[in-house]
């Protein structure tokens, strides 16, 4: 029985021993030849982000318990607080605050204004007796200047009164919030009882019956941009429409950290089908169609040199089986359309992992599969 134990063990390590390591698979990706962001037309798309031409935030002046906010008609035929969304005209007030308070100021106010007035008529009638009493030097000089100088010190307690009272009128009448232009809430940051400090935004309100799109065009394109220079936009939130628009402004400055400038365009929106929000395509004449600007997809891309901010992607270098990936460290430059141009590190030509890099490693070789079918 041990012989046999001995045996069996002997031809399984046998076994073992010639059988060999299965071999790695080696990782299969995809590549992308790196290509020029300006296409046959002469065109570049550049994406925006659609914004309210203008937005005004709504705060109350004082401090507060909110009491009351704007109510809005619902579809079942109720009413709801305003909400994000909602349209408000001007005049409109859309909260309260608690105005006890304030009234109570107000009256105060009123009463000291009253004291004031009653101690001022006081001194200018005994400025008057006095005047007349000097006039036949029956009061010394001294006695009138005092009168004088106490109706005068009287009059400015009279206008310090009136200013506290004003001040006190104006607090009570800004505890209703009201809507300054015509507009859609964009944001709002206000529950009935929750108390605002002043200056604390409770709404932001935008005008949207016109929209604006900013992209960041770099130094090399903004030149050649002109204003009123026409465009085309478009959003895949609304197929099948494109918009011909121009150029409303343009940065005097580049901005400290992109390095781009502001370019922004201006589109109608009568029917408030454009909303704060949506991605915009913008299509512009291409400013340099000889120079080529990589463009790559976002799985293009992976992290390097161990810092959040720093990207690289996968070089294919060799050929057959040879062919190995190699890490590259490369700056990004604007998103343009669905992809992001490098602006330092790549050349057009170059082949680049797309499909499978965040699964690679540097100086890995890899299978490099057949390009998928249009």
């Amino acid at each position: 029985m041990k012989t046999r134990k001995v045996l069996l063990a002997t031809a399984c390590a046998l076994l073992g021993c010639a059988q060999k390591a299965p071999q790695k698979p080696l990782p299969a990706v995809r590549v992308e030849v790196v290509t020029s962001g300006t296409g046959a037309s002469g065109k570049v798309m550049y994406s925006a982000v659609a914004q309210p031409t203008t937005t005004t935030p709504l705060a109350f002046r004082g401090p507060g318990y909110v009491v009351q906010i704007m109510t809005v008609p619902t579809p079942g035929g109720g009413v709801r607080a305003l909400g994000e969304g909602d349209r408000v005209r001007r005049g409109e007030v859309v909260a309260r605050l608690r105005d006890a308070e304030y009234r109570d100021k107000v009256e105060q106010a009123t009463g000291q204004l009253a004291a004031a007035r009653a101690a001022a008529e006081k001194a200018r009638l005994e400025f008057e007796r006095t005047t007349r009493l000097f006039a036949t030097q029956s009061v010394t000089k001294p006695e009138m200047e005092t009168a004088t100088a106490q109706a005068k010190a009287t009059q400015a307690q009279v206008g310090a009164a009136e200013a506290v009272l004003e001040e006190a009128r104006v607090g009570l009448h800004d505890t209703a919030l009201t809507a300054p232009v015509d507009g859609e809430v964009i944001k709002k940051s206000v529950e009935l009882g929750a108390y605002m400090a002043p200056g604390m935004p409770a709404f932001v309100v935008g005008d949207v019956s016109k929209i604006k799109v900013v992209l960041g065009l770099p130094d090399v394109a903004v030149t050649q941009v002109k204003l009123g220079q026409p465009v085309s936009v478009r959003t895949e939130a609304l197929p099948g429409r494109t918009l011909t628009a121009r150029v409303s402004r343009i940065a005097a400055a580049a901005d400290p950290i992109t390095r781009n400038f502001d370019v922004e365009v201006e589109l109608p929106n009568a029917d408030r089908q454009w909303k704060p929000g949506m991605i915009a395509s913008v299509e512009l004449a291409s400013v340099a169609p000889d120079a080529a600007i990589p463009l790559l997809p976002l799985t293009a891309f992976v992290p390097a040199g161990g810092e959040r901010d720093r990207f690289g992607v996968m070089v294919i270098e060799g050929d057959a089986a040879q062919t190995r990936a190699k890490l590259r460290q490369v700056t990004l430059g604007d998103v343009i359309g669905n992809r992001v141009a490098v602006a330092r590190g790549l050349t057009a030509g170059e082949r680049v992992i797309t499909q499978g890099a965040a699964m690679v490693k540097d100086g890995e070789r890899v299978e490099v599969m057949p390009a998928e079918e249009p």
